[in-house]
């Protein structure tokens, strides 16, 4: 049996994933999450072949807790469930290792065959999902690569560029509009930024641009 780990802080749905995993023979599950530092500490514990995990989440983000997954885990398998077609999120969560990554508005039997596809080294990847991941190297040049080190910290161009814009004092919607992106993208963007340089806020980001002549 193909043990599995689900983490997703909406009860509802969590628990309907929960059924549907206990229903199918071919997986044991070994445990549910409702965040992503729960999940990170349960693949520890419990070691499941598959997690399978939402993207927003609380106390850890579902792309945060891949990484620190995949850095201690590189075994297990990890899917990426989520609402959102964000091009940040897929582009962060396929660099980051992800082994599927899936919109909750599948089919239970497709989910559940996606698992077991994973679980045996078949990567999957919704079309809407595979076609955003496209259009998003079309529109930004293939911005994931790396631009820039600062302090043993690695940035892409478009970290460098979202840095020197809130260091400018530009709001989310402005950076947006002058980036091309959503309004929630900037805004998960600089979540991202604020956790990967452990700094607490848009004055700190200004103040850290400005000790490294971002500007």
């Amino acid at each position: 049996m193909i043990k599995v780990l689900l983490a997703d802080d909406q009860v509802l749905f969590l628990t309907m994933l929960e059924e549907m995993v206990r229903a199918d023979n071919r997986f044991q599950l070994v445990a549910c999450a409702g965040n992503g530092r729960e999940a990170v500490e349960m693949t520890a514990v419990h070691r499941p072949e598959v997690v399978l995990l939402d993207i927003r989440m609380p106390e850890m983000d579902g792309l945060a807790a891949l990484r620190e997954i995949k850095a201690a885990h590189g075994d297990v398998k990890v899917m990426m469930l989520t609402t959102f077609e964000d091009p940040f999120s897929i582009n962060e969560a396929l660099l980051a290792g992800a082994d599927g990554y899936l919109l909750k508005n599948m089919k239970p039997a497709v989910l559940l065959a996606s698992i077991f596809c994973v679980a045996n080294d078949i990567m999957v990847v919704h079309r809407e999902i595979y076609e955003t991941g496209f259009k998003l190297e079309g529109q930004h040049g293939g911005e994931s690569k790396l631009q820039m080190e600062i302090e043993g910290v690695q940035f892409c161009k478009t970290e460098i560029q979202i840095l020197k814009y809130v260091a400018a004092g530009k709001t989310n919607r402005e950076i947006a509009k002058a980036l091309s992106y959503s309004e929630g993208t900037i805004k998960n963007r600089v979540s991202q930024l604020l956790s990967k340089t452990g700094l607490s806020d848009r004055t700190q980001i200004s103040v850290y641009a400005l000790k490294n002549r971002l500007i």
